[in-house]
């Protein structure tokens, strides 16, 4: 077995050489890519299907219909763990021209890397699990999709019908997976009938895809269903189904008109945005309201524009905690459901304020902050009028160029000079300032869930759309370690940073096996404190007293290198510089960098913690 060494023995030691082994080659099938897709850019989610779908033989099985279908539909990624009842389906994967298996470790991540591939390519990928505990595993990773409209197949294979008692019964009489997964699919599709295959992967496909409220669906497949044979099904294309939310002219004229009048205005940018980067950034470059985002839409206009306050909710900037402190009287929020970690330390709007809310859901509204008006749009759509409002009247807003200068005269962060902490032991901070300036300057960072999270929205700065993301609706630890794989699939030309902890790791950690079999380029920065330090830090405050939670430490430099990845341990600043991480980008295979922080600092008043004391309050009544 050959090795390749890239030895920084210079800088940290011994136990700091980053050795990459050969990985065994793959079969033919599964080294074969596909042609790399282009970016998602923007614009509802939307499936025209070009082509006539059709079967690859006169009479194939039903699972290998199913299959033709969904790819010549252009869902050709396939993200599973294989098992007897789905097995059908995995071997029609393997079997049809275009299609791509991408084996996972465990089904949540499946789903969580499908995300990720969704959220990199505009793409919708499939979800393959099997029957009983691959359908029950994959819960949270579909549970997750769903909070963050992210649409996806979801194929689960079944046993077969007939009445006896069978192991991983997912039926009517055994689990019910339908019933299971209803609240939180667009669809659940039973093939009770081979013929039905075609047509019923492409209704899947079209309930995933709905541009008014896409997520998952479920396709069950039988095993029995999937393995029978049936004549070539004919389905004809159906026209596009973009639908725009279109509102009232008069409600864009009095938005804006009170934008302009407000003594202290602010547009709110949340993760709907991220479908419309291009139509955004318009808006905000010709008006001139002071914005921030939402942590999930992080970077959907660069935090560099000149009048961007950073993001608030969650871990939010000193920008948008002293511009909302002093009370906002006008607000425009754009795609956003305010939920606690949205809103966190920086009300969007003061008391007495008026706030316009756009979104397509109408469940979002009032539910946190009261709305003055409520308006059920397209974002695109009503951010193109406001767009069109403000250019064609030549509307202004004359008090906000002194309050932007005002409120960005100060530093946006906690800690002003972070990035030059010199402490013995490398703070959070300053290994996320050593790991920006280090990485290209195309790298997308991920980040999972935990303290981390926090020191990555309020210390990185996201230049862009594709250049940062979290999965925050559901906050499952482990989907950021996941989403990073179904982006470097998407988009593998592309460095990718995933900066997780250890109880991340140690929870979805076997993941970074489907990257190194993949060979993809991902920096895995874990940063390691031996303890669920969110939970430290947040038990202390809450209850006023410490309990340890802690773990031991894990050398995950080794534990690495034991798989044939590139592990390499840090411990003091200036230890992650651009020559380590270029040579470990050139190397094309995942790499673990140990950070070992100093786990005594924290983020204060974060907003999490806080809204968690507010929910613990008894009430004497």
């Amino acid at each position: 077995m050959s090795t390749a060494y890239a030895d920084s023995s210079s800088l940290f030691g011994s136990d700091t050489r980053t050795e990459a082994r050969s990985v065994p080659s793959r079969p033919t099938w599964h080294r074969t890519r596909p042609p790399l897709s282009k970016p998602h850019t923007g614009g509802s989610t939307v499936i025209d299907f070009p082509l006539k779908v059709r079967a690859v033989e006169e009479c194939d099985s039903a699972a290998r219909q199913l299959a033709t279908a969904l790819v010549e539909a252009g869902v050709d990624t396939f993200f599973g763990i294989p098992g007897g009842p789905i097995s059908p389906v995995f071997d029609a994967v393997l079997q049809v021209k275009g299609a791509r298996l991408i084996e996972s470790r465990h089904e949540s991540s499946a789903a969580f890397a499908a995300a990720g591939y969704f959220r990199a390519s505009g793409k919708v990928p499939a979800v393959v699990v099997t029957a009983g505990p691959g359908a029950t595993n994959a819960i949270t990773g579909i549970t997750s999709a769903h909070l963050e409209r992210v649409p996806m197949i979801v194929i689960c294979g079944d046993v077969a019908g007939g009445g006896a008692k069978l192991l991983q019964d997912s039926g009517p009489s055994g689990i019910g997976v339908e019933r299971m997964l209803a609240p939180v699919t667009r669809a659940t599709i039973r093939m009770n009938h081979p013929g039905s295959a075609v047509a019923q992967a492409i209704a899947a496909l079209q309930a995933a895809t709905d541009p008014w409220n896409a997520g998952p669906a479920l396709l069950v497949v039988p095993i029995d269903r999937g393995r029978a044979r049936t004549p070539d099904r004919r389905i004809e294309p159906v026209v596009s189904r973009r639908v725009g939310a279109v509102p009232r002219r008069e409600v864009v004229e009095e938005t804006c008109s009170m934008l302009a009048r407000a003594r202290r205005p602010l547009l709110v940018l949340g993760n709907g945005c991220r479908q419309h980067p291009q139509t955004i950034r318009r808006l905000v470059d010709a008006i001139d309201i002071p914005f921030v985002t939402t942590p999930q839409a992080k970077g959907v206009v660069s935090e560099e524009h000149p009048r961007s306050l950073r993001h608030g909710g969650l871990a939010a900037s000193q920008w948008a905690r002293h511009y909302t402190a002093s009370g906002v009287d006008v607000a425009v929020v754009l795609g956003s459901d305010l939920d606690d970690c949205s809103v966190g330390p920086t009300p969007y709007v003061a008391d007495g304020g008026k706030l316009i809310h756009v979104d397509l859901d109408p469940t979002v509204f009032n539910r946190g902050l009261p709305a003055e008006i409520a308006v059920v749009a397209d974002l695109s759509v009503f951010a193109e009028m406001m767009y069109e409002e403000f250019v064609s009247r030549g509307l202004r807003n004359e008090r906000c160029p002194s309050l932007i200068a005002e409120v960005r005269s100060d530093a946006a962060f906690d800690v002003p000079s972070f990035a030059d902490d010199d402490a013995t032991i490398i703070t959070p901070a300053r290994a996320i300032a050593d790991i920006e300036r280090a990485a290209p300057d195309d790298t997308v960072f991920v980040t999972d869930i935990g303290q981390h999270m926090l020191f990555a929205l309020h210390y990185l700065t996201a230049r862009g759309p594709d250049r940062f993301r979290i999965g925050l609706s559901l906050g499952s630890m482990g989907s950021g370690i996941a989403a990073a794989i179904g982006m470097a699939i998407a988009r593998p030309e592309r460095p990718v940073v995933c900066i997780c902890g250890d109880g991340g790791m140690q929870m979805a950690g076997m993941e970074l096996l489907v990257a190194l079999t993949e060979r993809l380029p991902i920096i895995y920065a874990v940063f390691n404190d031996a303890r669920y330090n969110m939970v430290y830090h947040g038990f202390k405050q809450i209850f006023g007293r410490e309990e340890a939670w802690e773990s031991p430490w894990i050398d995950f430099a080794g534990w690495a290198r034991s798989m044939g990845m590139a592990g390499i341990r840090i411990n003091h600043p200036g230890e992650i510089d651009a020559q380590l991480v270029q040579q470990l980008v050139a190397a094309r295979i995942p790499a673990v960098l140990d950070i070992r922080i100093d786990r005594d600092v924290c983020m204060k008043g974060g907003g999490r913690n806080e809204a968690l004391q507010r929910m613990s309050l008894v009430s004497e009544s």
